[in-house]
């Protein structure tokens, strides 16, 4: 029953996130334009081609991966809007709060979301 009610990993990934979504969107935005300069330096034969093709494939593959990650990775609130999302339900909310309580959290509830919004 001593168990933490927000595991301790949660928060210190919740706080990397955004520096992990910055990173794949910079190195993601230069691997994508090596893979365009790349691919018109092999359309116009300005280099080797079987050499520079498997490169490029490489390159394409990273800069889809990256891309994909900063497009989809969540933020640090969306994670703990999924994290609450997951755990409040009606039964724990009824169970062990009191109207003043569930009051006072939809208002902090409404007050993250308009900060969010902001």
């Amino acid at each position: 029953m001593n168990e933490p009610i927000i595991s301790p990993w949660l928060i210190y990934w919740a706080g990397r996130i955004e520096l992990i979504r910055i990173i794949c969107c910079v190195v993601g935005l230069v691997v994508t334009a090596l893979v365009v300069t790349g691919t018109i330096a092999v359309l116009t034969d300005d280099c080797e081609h079987d050499d520079s093709v498997k490169k490029l494939k490489i390159l394409v593959c990273a800069a889809f991966i990256l891309d994909t990650l900063a497009v989809f990775l969540p933020t640090k609130t969306e994670i703990f809007a999924m994290y609450a999302a997951e755990h409040i339900t009606p039964a724990t909310i009824t169970g062990e709060f009191t109207g003043k309580t569930v009051d006072a959290l939809i208002e902090k509830i409404l007050k993250a979301s308009k900060a969010v919004k902001e």
